[in-house]
């Protein structure tokens, strides 16, 4: 209460004026002895009893009157929630953070949470003191600062909160609070508060990663002046329906034009209903896949339960090649439609270019290392189109090694039994598969053991993964009469022979391995690991992962020298084309990218043709920025790093025309865990509590009156003013009621017969 209130809180003294005015003013009667006044004893008695009890009710509307009069003037209000922590009278910098997640576009009762939090904010700015200054941070997969520094310029700042649109995806509550405390850090006020507005969603709070909050936690102390995080939290609806396109997958690491791909959509029910039968609840109607705008395949869906998820699965065959843009989409009526829809932009191979060197070379058919690699890569198999193939192979001897200038043109590169590269080649060749390339070791009789077990990469550990020990005949464990081994089917668990796991389909698990190369791997370092197994217990596939790149060494050639594999129809070639298919998909451009991340993308001389030099890239809402074409390794690549909001993005690479639909897609990937709209607990606030300075405020008034310096609650001045007009009118219709009946000095005559009068004298007012 303010020292003013208190004086007009005063003011209810003023009650006792019709008191007093009441006591100055009472008539004294003079006694006079009158005979006959005993008559009208009992007649006085009852008219002042009744003029007592209406002079007591006109003074006691009067009294009233200025007691509510004084008590309105002094504007009370009802408390309502709880006293968050204010700043006194000390100016403050308030920093914004509005939650821009998918869910808060969830509407109900006409409206978002997201526009819901921008009313609000437009309240807290108009709450604030004059030497207050506030920054805003709009908070979805990536914190971005819209107001980078407080200000107090009121109008720039409810004009900044007016263009704010939700940016989908999930908050990420840590970045959004570092970097509104990297903005608090730029005001000057001595007290700091951070308001985050918000619906409460879990996702994205990432409480279990206690040493990100830990960091978080000493960010905070670090500041000269530690600010408190105050949560507003929005109410979400009991009851929703929702379901959403929750993740897409294709059955190839590369796809080609050669052969169809299977594409699979996981569609989720994350409403809050019982089931999608019930009254009320949203029935899809179908599942679309779209090709670039397109719809190419419509499939039918059934009913799915609360919490529960189905798989549609389409087969696709592109014609062309380059980047398409494919996306599931759930045609209903539900009641978060941002979800409804998720894309994917695959590259399409026309051609997929291996370079194999092999270590003897030979005139004689399939005397050479390399003729059964090249013959498996030269033919499609039985996933293909009839007469198309996606390999391009091409042999060099490994003497002639020198004549592949660039590793860079070959995604793949296969070693067959090449006993030693020069060290400059070998150290080509390592940095080639930190970038991103595929290496494929097949050694036999001539690989030096030596050359392998030193050959380095750049973190000084062995390329290779692992350990040559020796050739060793194939019998197998405890079976003495057996001269080879066999490929373990139980224990293949890599990608790249998954298709080949299966006995019935195919004939990988017949195949004899007469010899082998023992091989011991590199166990101990994480990204070493052991695709599959021979039935002697010894690695037949060693997989090593370098920076983007991949190393597969396998412990025998891929010719008839170690074992028949060659003359298994069902399974040699598959297997070629899957280890090459699997060795080269690091080598393609990510087109898939998650938020933050920068997209870098090397145009092909082909694209590049034709184009003015000039780049753009459009995001999800049309807006274009210009980017920077930049040269490496003689091409030309863009590097472009605003990937803020989920979606489809567009490189431009001319100017000619405003066509969005030209040019390169790539796509921002959203969170499908932000359609399950699971809430935040009481627990879950208390442990992020531990870390930071951290309230909440059930409403708008408790955050209102923390920024403000008040107490939350509501005036009721106004309804006061209701009662006091009714009182007045009471008082004037009361008071013109008791003056009817009380008139002093008038007479009104009564006529007996024609000729006499009588005056009869009327009561007195009051």
């Amino acid at each position: 209460m303010t020292f003013l209130n208190g004086i007009m809180l005063l003011g209810i003294i003023s009650v006792s004026i019709p008191i007093i005015i009441h006591i100055l003013n009472r008539r004294r009667a003079r006694m006079v002895d009158w005979g006959a006044m005993h008559f009208l004893e009992s007649s006085l008695a009852s008219r002042n009893r009744r003029i007592l009890i209406e002079e007591i009710i006109l003074m006691a509307i009067r009294c009233s009157l200025l007691a509510l009069l004084a008590f309105a003037l002094a504007r009370p209000f009802l408390k309502a929630g709880k006293l968050l922590p204010g700043t006194g009278g000390d100016a403050q910098d308030l920093a914004i953070v509005i939650d821009a997640s998918l869910s808060m576009t969830l509407e109900s009762d006409g409206s978002s949470n997201f526009q819901r939090a921008i009313d609000e904010a437009h309240q807290l700015v108009r709450s604030c003191r004059s030497g207050d200054a506030v920054s805003i941070i709009l908070a979805g997969p990536v914190a971005q600062s819209i107001l980078p520094a407080p200000i107090s310029d009121r109008d720039e700042i409810h004009e900044s909160l007016d263009k704010l649109t939700p940016a989908g995806g999930s908050m990420r509550v840590l970045e959004a609070i570092n970097t509104a405390m990297e903005t608090l850090s730029a005001g000057t006020n001595p007290a700091k508060r951070i308001v985050l507005i918000t619906d409460a969603q879990d996702v994205g709070w990432d409480l279990s990663a206690s040493k990100r909050w830990d960091f978080l936690a000493e960010a905070v102390d670090a500041m000269a002046i530690k600010p408190i995080v105050i949560v507003r939290t929005l109410d979400v609806p009991e009851k929703w329906n929702n379901v959403s396109a929750a993740g897409m997958n294709f059955s190839r690491t590369v796809v080609g034009t050669d052969r169809t791909v299977k594409i699979t959509a996981t569609i989720a029910n994350t409403g809050r209903r019982s089931a999608w039968a019930g009254e009320g609840s949203v029935h899809p109607e179908a599942v679309e896949l779209i090709i670039n705008g397109k719809t190419a395949e419509r499939e039918t869906i059934g009913a799915i339960a609360e919490g529960a998820s189905a798989s549609v699965v389409f087969e696709h065959q592109f014609a062309s090649p380059g980047p398409h843009v494919v996306s599931v989409r759930i045609a209903c009526d539900d009641d978060l439609h941002g979800d409804n829809e998720t894309a994917r932009v695959v590259n399409v191979l026309q051609t997929l270019k291996v370079l194999i060197v092999e270590g003897n070379s030979s005139t004689e058919p399939f005397k050479s290392d390399a003729d059964y690699i090249f013959l498996a890569t030269a033919l499609p198999d039985e996933n293909a189109k009839p007469g198309s193939t996606l390999i391009s192979p091409t042999v060099v001897s490994a003497a002639d090694i020198s004549s592949a200038k660039r590793f860079s043109e070959y995604p793949v590169v296969v070693l067959a039994d090449v006993p030693r590269l020069p060290a400059p080649k070998a150290k080509e060749l390592s940095d080639f598969v930190a970038k991103g390339g595929g290496l494929l070791i097949s050694p036999g009789e001539k690989a030096n053991r030596d050359f392998y077990n030193n050959w380095k990469a750049s973190d000084g550990k062995r390329l290779a993964g692992c350990r040559f020990v020796n050739i060793r005949a194939g019998s197998q464990a405890g079976e003495k009469d057996e001269t080879f081994t066999r490929i373990a089917s139980g224990k293949i668990n890599h990608p790249a022979m998954m298709l080949l796991a299966d006995q019935t389909e195919n004939d990988l698990r017949s195949a004899h391995i007469n010899r082998h190369w023992v091989l011991e791997a590199d166990e101990k370092e994480k990204i070493v690991s052991l695709g599959a197994l021979l039935d002697n217990g010894l690695p037949w596939l060693v997989q090593r992962k370098l920076a983007r790149g991949v190393v597969l060494t396998l412990a025998a050639p891929l010719d008839r020298e170690f074992s028949d594999l060659p003359a298994r129809g069902n399974c040699f070639v598959p297997l070629v084309h899957e280890l090459i298919h699997y060795l080269a998909a690091p080598a393609q451009p990510e087109m898939n990218i998650l938020p933050g991340r920068q997209f870098v993308y090397t145009i092909p001389d082909e694209t590049l043709s034709g184009s003015s030099g000039q780049a753009e890239v459009a995001d999800p809402a049309g807006r274009r920025t210009a980017v920077r074409l930049r040269k490496q390794d003689q091409r030309r690549q863009v590097n472009y790093s605003l990937t803020a909001r989920p979606g489809v993005y567009r490189l431009i690479l001319s100017d000619s025309g405003d066509n969005d639909a030209k040019g390169i897609p790539f796509v921002v990937l959203g969170d499908p865990d932000e359609s399950k709209l699971d809430l935040l607990t009481d627990d879950d606030y208390k442990r992020a509590g531990k870390f930071i300075p951290l309230t909440r405020a059930q409403n708008l008034g408790e955050l209102t009156a923390a920024i403000a310096g008040g107490v939350p609650g509501s005036e009721i001045w106004r309804h006061i003013a209701v009662i006091l007009l009714a009182l007045l009118i009471a008082e004037i219709v009361t008071t013109r009621l008791i003056a009817q009946k009380r008139k002093m000095h008038l007479a009104e005559p009564i006529t007996f017969g024609a000729d006499r009068n009588i005056v009869r004298p009327k009561e007195a007012p009051a």
